[in-house]
């Protein structure tokens, strides 16, 4: 058995089953770190009632191809999102 076989399930789906560009079958997105007027550039929508200092860090779950799939507080989060929708997560800097 190969390496890559022991890290994923059998239960899998196939290469040719996912959608969005892929690494040895496996669906990618990348995790990176943003400002708040870049993720509000994203088209993130904040509350009235919410105030967040101008420096805090956020942090962006984008597919291979660039599409920004979300926006959290917290890197862990958007690395649980990303697993949880069959993505192999990855961090930019």
């Amino acid at each position: 058995m190969r390496h890559e076989e022991e890290l994923y399930d059998d239960d899998s789906p196939e290469t040719d089953e996912l959608e969005g560009p892929a690494f040895e079958g496996h669906r990618l997105a990348y995790i990176k770190q943003i400002a708040l007027d870049e993720a509000k550039a994203m088209g993130l929508v904040i509350p009235s009632e919410i105030k967040l200092p101008a420096n805090v860090k956020l942090f962006a779950l984008h597919a291979a191809d660039g599409t920004t799939l979300g926006i959290t507080d917290n890197w862990a989060s958007a690395y649980s999102a990303a697993v949880q929708n069959n993505f192999v997560p990855v961090s930019v800097h």
